[in-house]
């Protein structure tokens, strides 16, 4: 039985190409490519690289079991959506309790990377404090304020700026990579021996760099707003593990022996970029550049994951998990402006919280814990899916070998994520993150389960 979301919303107005190009654009590519390998080499070392292929290769496995549910169910909730075709309520409650942290931290997350590039340029330009607590209180708080009203002016506007600011920044990003694997080297035979680095530390390089992976699948949020959606949402979706995967993968092999001979200037709290840029020998005012144009660069994640949340949380309104007048349709733009307006505010507020309770510690405990505690929420969601993908199949009579074969590893992967987390445990504050998101979301499962008794929405899965 096929389903239909997202009444209201202007449905088969987005291409092919641009709901492809939103998917990609979402992790904003020139600031992704300058921080992925960082966020590995802290726990990996020399073994970033095979890091950055296990966490492309998990999510690609966890992408074929989403794609068996884009193909056959058109739906504004993504993976909250699918499974209720599957499992009961329980499952649709906790995909939606994981989720919706998933989006509030992740949204968080992006929201402080603006504010990390946008301190290290003040910091570049004579702004002593720009890395403290209230500059990137402030910078971050602009940056959430102006994807929030891009994404409430609609999605043409969002497209359109997100595809512009990758554009025109993309180039210097890659500049700077190649230009400090030409003047630090490769160190291939370190890097391809895995010199110094071990198992524990490369997953746990994994459970921090797989937040510019993770909700890959968000895309599927706006299928009912595409055309063939049914063709194009797996397209969109796959686009993100393959492509940006091994732009990651190859990324790490050629920044991994510029960041780790520019340690000493990371831990002054230099962005990863700005440092790399200085490492390559193109200077301060390069350096100074290059934060400047990827602080701008990253509000084009924040439009596109605000869109992408934002479209989940109506869901959870429409199905009675949320406030109802969270389902509110903009009667211009057609979008979910309620829900824009509450989870930009809820995000933004929980990351000021962790700031000033934590503002000596921004750089080496807020920020990585805010892109782990990510990762850790998404687990059972892509669990589930792999699941569900399976049983799906298993019911139609159309289990393939290589979905079997995809949903464990994906599911496998997802979980030795986590167990690796609490057996070779990261540096505080990030080892905390484990037990962080279990709780929260066994707080939020419960809520939910309370909220389906009592008003047993009339609408069927969604």
């Amino acid at each position: 039985m096929e389903h239909h979301e997202g009444d209201g919303l202007e449905t088969g107005h987005l291409s092919r190409v641009q709901i492809v190009a939103l998917a990609l654009v979402s992790y904003t590519p020139a600031v992704a490519l300058a921080t992925v390998p960082f966020l590995l080499v802290v726990g990996a070392g020399n073994g970033s690289w095979f890091g950055a292929l296990i966490g492309a290769a998990a999510i690609g496995c966890v992408g074929v079991a989403v794609v068996t549910f884009a193909r056959r169910y058109v739906v504004t909730g993504t993976l909250y959506s699918y499974i209720a075709h599957v499992f009961g309520p329980w499952a649709r409650a906790l995909m939606g309790a994981a989720l919706l942290l998933g989006y509030v931290a992740l949204i968080a997350g992006v929201s402080m990377t603006s504010g990390v590039f946008a301190g290290s340029f003040l910091v570049s330009i004579g702004v002593e404090p720009g890395l403290d607590a209230g500059p990137l209180a402030l910078t971050t708080t602009v940056a959430m304020v102006l994807a929030a009203a891009l994404a409430y002016r609609g999605l043409d506007t969002s497209v359109r700026t997100a595809v512009v600011l990758t554009v025109i920044t993309l180039p210097i990003t890659l500049f700077v990579t190649i230009a400090v694997a030409t003047s630090t080297g490769l160190a291939l035979p370190a890097q391809l021996g895995l010199d110094g680095s071990t198992f524990g530390g490369i997953v746990n390089g994994v459970a921090a760099a797989a937040v510019f992976l993770v909700a890959f699948e968000s895309s599927a949020a706006l299928a009912a707003e595409t055309r063939n959606p049914k063709r194009n949402v797996p397209l969109a979706v796959m686009s993100v593990p393959i492509v940006l995967g091994g732009c990651y993968l190859l990324a790490t092999f050629l920044q991994v022996p510029g960041l780790m001979a520019a340690s000493d200037a990371l831990a002054s709290g230099m962005s990863p970029a700005a440092a790399l840029a200085q490492q390559a020998g193109l200077g301060a005012g390069f350096a100074m550049v290059t934060d400047g144009a990827l602080a701008v660069a990253n509000v084009a994640s924040l439009i596109a994951f605000v869109n992408y949340g934002s479209r989940f949380v109506a869901t959870l309104a429409t199905d009675g998990l949320a406030p109802r007048w969270l389902a509110k349709v903009h009667p211009r733009h057609r979008s979910p402006s309620a829900a824009i307006i509450a989870l930009s505010a809820v995000a933004q507020a929980v990351l000021l919280v962790l700031v000033l309770v934590w503002p000596e510690e921004l750089l080496t405990g807020v920020f990585p814990s805010i892109s782990t505690l990510t990762v850790y929420l998404w687990l059972i969601p892509y669990v589930l899916i792999c699941v569900g993908a399976v049983v799906l199949a298993v019911r139609e009579r159309k289990l393939t070998p290589t979905l079997a074969v995809c949903a464990l590893l994906g599911a496998a992967g997802m979980v030795w994520v986590y167990v690796n987390a609490l057996l070779n445990p990261p540096p505080a504050p990030v080892d905390a993150m484990a037990v962080v998101s279990a709780v929260a979301i066994v707080l939020v499962f419960a809520l939910f389960l309370a909220r389906e008794r009592i008003s047993r929405p009339s609408v069927d899965a969604r």
